[in-house]
């Protein structure tokens, strides 16, 4: 089946044989970024200012075909910088868009997280993080895995025991928020494959330092979850995704909805010709879980409607519904 999602900005995606929450983590194991390689994965650092390739060079990239996105303002980028931060004794080179901000004024954080052998340079290419930084007055920050990959996922029955990624992305929060007027009761984090099970991982586990969480086609982190709060969450989903297949999606969707207390039946509205959105809105503290199906599409950053555009509709509607 062709995939009406196919196109060509934004970095060929690679695709892996497909992963259970039980063998993507035969190893063990604020916007995250996915897996476009396995789990198990690694590549080379990338040194700063350098732009890094996909790791899974192995694998076989389908060709491109193009597709109608939904459109977006053109917009200058915001600047960005490449700050070596530490948190705790964890060292990495972050990449963060500050937009101009007026005297005074102090701005949402999104934290975006790669996919797995995948890079900051990437995702921020892929999401256009730049533009959406100065369009939208938001701090966009795209931390790295240690050696492109995240290590959050946890196999059916395994004992959970911390995560070094996840520390960091929540320690980084506080790290930023010392340097930057950054608004504490707006931070989200979002995430594209394996870094959309970072994402989902610290909505589970960290919910009292975030907003709200979105994942671009990804999975649950482990069997467990206990938000130590309602919290908002949105998912994306592609129908053909073969790397995450979307019962995976849909139990995320299901847990979610008993966290939060949803009640009644989710409305249903067409965003695209390719993608449906069920919204739950009567939930528990106010909050919304929304699930976003992206008919015939495989395993990446969504086009139809932009992947960015719905999760920062999404975000800010946070506290307003």
């Amino acid at each position: 089946m062709r995939d009406p999602e196919r196109r060509g900005r934004g970095g060929a995606r690679h695709s892996w044989a497909t992963v259970s929450r039980a063998s993507a983590l035969g190893i063990v194991v604020l916007v995250l970024a996915g897996c476009a390689g396995s789990p198990g994965s690694t590549a080379g650092t990338e040194p700063p200012g350098t732009p890094s390739e996909t790791a899974a060079t192995s694998v076989a990239t389908a060709p491109a075909t193009p597709t109608a996105a939904a459109p977006t303002p053109d917009v200058s980028p915001a600047p960005k910088r490449q700050e070596s931060i530490t948190v705790g004794n964890d060292e990495r080179v972050v990449d963060v868009f500050v937009p101009s901000l007026p005297a005074g004024d102090k701005a949402p954080l999104l934290l975006l997280l790669h996919a797995n052998g995948e890079s900051p340079y990437v995702m921020a290419n892929e999401s256009r993080a730049g533009e959406l930084a100065a369009r939208e007055g938001v701090i966009v920050a795209l931390p790295p895995a240690r050696e492109h990959r995240w290590i959050v996922m946890v196999s059916p029955g395994d004992p959970i025991t911390p995560s070094t990624d996840v520390a960091y992305v929540v320690g980084l929060i506080d790290r930023l928020a010392a340097e930057l007027p950054i608004d504490m009761d707006r931070v989200f984090v979002a995430g594209f494959s394996m870094g959309a099970v970072t994402s989902e991982r610290i909505g589970c586990q960290f919910a009292d330092h975030v907003a709200a969480v979105a994942l671009n086609a990804g999975a649950p982190w482990s069997d467990e979850c206990s938000p130590a709060r309602p919290l908002p969450i949105l998912v994306m989903h592609g129908t053909a995704d073969s790397t995450f297949r979307i019962a995976l999606a849909g139990e995320v969707v299901s847990r979610w909805r008993a966290a939060d207390g949803c009640r009644g039946e989710p409305v249903v509205s067409q965003l695209s010709d390719i993608a449906t959105s069920e919204l739950d809105d009567d939930c528990s503290g106010g909050v919304s879980v929304q699930f976003v199906r992206y008919e015939g599409s495989g395993h990446r950053w969504f086009a139809n409607p932009d992947a960015t555009e719905v999760l920062w509709q999404f975000f800010e509607g946070v506290g307003k519904r």
